[in-house]
């Protein structure tokens, strides 16, 4: 695991020495290849993918078609809507090239919470982060169509 990595980027802090044991018994290193589907829309949902490297694209199916909505690259948090309302996944995420990424499963989160729950806050902290820049994200993007709609954009 690069502890460098996580301590920048999630928790924002250095770990102790247990608590990075304490992840190593929770998070495991996972990789995708080139291609391979990460989570398939309204599959079953319940686990956090912290992306370490790679670009991965983010696809919707909506009415009959496939819309690419985004590319994102390292540091992205993938699956936090599933991992959170426990639904199925909102959308297909496939590994443009190689991956690697951190999981996380809820019952992997449960075990951590039990231990120490200020690694939970940190963790939940960052994707409650994540999750507020999407849907600031979003707004900007339904107010501009809102605008090309009624003609105040083009």
């Amino acid at each position: 695991m690069d502890w460098e990595w996580l301590e920048n980027r999630i928790f924002e802090r250095t770990l102790t020495a247990d608590e990075r044991n304490t992840l190593q018994a929770v998070i495991q290193q996972v990789e995708f290849a080139e291609g391979e589907r990460i989570m398939v829309q309204n599959a079953p949902g319940g686990t956090l993918y912290l992306l370490r490297s790679g670009r991965v694209a983010v696809e919707l199916e909506f009415c009959g078609e496939t819309v690419h909505l985004a590319d994102v690259g390292e540091g992205a948090q993938l699956g936090d809507m599933s991992f959170v309302d426990e639904q199925g996944a909102g959308a297909t995420l496939i590994a443009r090239t190689p991956c690697v990424a951190y999981k996380l499963t809820r019952d992997d989160l449960s075990r951590l919470y039990a231990y120490r729950q200020d690694m939970v806050n940190d963790l939940l902290v960052h994707t409650l982060k994540g999750m507020s820049s999407t849907i600031r994200n979003l707004n900007e993007a339904k107010a501009a169509a809102l605008q090309y709609i009624h003609g105040r954009r083009t």
